[in-house]
């Protein structure tokens, strides 16, 4: 059986890097415990078929549902809270303005389908959490932006014909990257007709070309979508020469990205954020990404001064203005993107 580089390490890196950066001593910055989800919790968005396949899995030991999606004696139980983390963070963030909540849990959630289980992923935590503030919480509009390497179709599968959650994506073209999906022509359908958008990304695209894309598709549609909070896929893989990743993101990079959403928050939302760790397997620089992502959020902690002086800039910008300039045409009756 293949090494699967989704493990706890992950998570280890990145909480040495929370603490080596004095982040615990910081006064903004807050530590929660989650409470796992109920099992029948889980039906409001996946179907009883997959809980108990998950559920099962656990139960047996080593049970490979997919080829990369591998359940031992701990995984039902990690899913469970994993769901749960997503939530707090959800009551977190929509609270008050200004509120940020990051759900460091895994197994990550982006590739669950209501049906399906894929990609590392067995529940969808973030895609849980948001649904909860719909139906909870009456929210009436939420925007899920997903900066993952890799398209996040789970999120797609359960909002493709709402519009009461807006998903965007900027991924690796479905050409070459896995979930092979995510072209511009997917844009929902029925009530979710236009509130799909896909932005895939030619090969080893650096933090210049990535934030183009950024700024002239995912910054003014949620603009005119007008959230009452944003979700955040925040995937690590993008960074060049991810095993898992075809993109060429540096980690300042992701301070930048963030920025960007960090002030379009502030605009639309009041601050309101929550933030999902989905995918990141370069483990040398994993820490540091995560910081350089958090930075932007939290007063009286900066990770670089002048990040937007040092991004790295790939190739491939033909193809990048090709597919932005289809993707427009395709959006043109339900955006305005200039």
């Amino acid at each position: 059986m293949p090494q699967i580089l989704e493990s706890p390490r992950r998570l280890k890196i990145i909480k040495k890097a929370i603490a080596d950066a004095g982040l615990l001593d910081n006064p903004y910055v807050k530590m929660a415990s989650p409470e796992a989800v109920k099992e029948k919790d889980l039906y409001a968005i996946h179907t009883e078929q997959l809980v108990d396949t998950v559920k099962h899995g656990s139960m047996v030991g080593v049970t490979a549902i997919t080829g990369d999606t591998i359940t031992n004696e701990f995984t039902f139980r990690a899913g469970l809270r994993a769901v749960g983390g997503a939530k707090l963070a959800a009551e977190i963030a929509r609270k008050q303005p200004d509120n940020v909540a990051y759900a460091l849990a895994r197994p990550p959630g982006h590739h669950a389908t209501r049906t399906n289980a894929m990609g590392f992923c067995f529940f969808n935590n973030g895609a849980f959490a948001a649904n909860y503030l719909t139906k909870e919480q009456k929210f009436k509009r939420i925007a899920i932006i997903d900066i993952d390497n890799h398209y996040g179709n789970g999120m797609a599968d359960l909002f493709y014909d709402r519009s009461d959650v807006l998903t965007l994506s900027l991924h690796a073209d479905p050409k070459f990257s896995f979930p092979y999906q995510g072209r511009v022509t997917e844009i929902g359908e029925r009530e979710g007709e236009g509130y799909n958008i896909c932005v895939p990304l030619p090969m080893e695209i650096g933090d210049k070309e990535y934030l183009s894309a950024f700024d002239r598709v995912i910054i003014p549609v949620v603009r005119e979508y007008n959230p009452e909070i944003i979700f955040v896929s925040t995937g690590y893989d993008g960074l060049l020469g991810d095993p898992y990743g075809y993109l060429g993101q540096s980690v300042l990079g992701f301070q930048v990205i963030m920025e960007r959403i960090s002030n379009l928050a502030k605009e639309v939302c009041e601050g309101k954020i929550v933030m999902t760790l989905e995918g990141g397997y370069k483990f040398n620089e994993l820490g540091q990404a995560f910081l350089a992502s958090v930075s932007p959020l939290i007063p009286d902690y900066e990770f670089s001064k002048e990040p937007e002086s040092n991004l790295s800039s790939g190739g491939n910008k033909g193809q990048l203005k090709n597919t932005l300039d289809e993707l427009k045409s395709i959006l043109k009756p339900y955006w305005r993107i200039d």
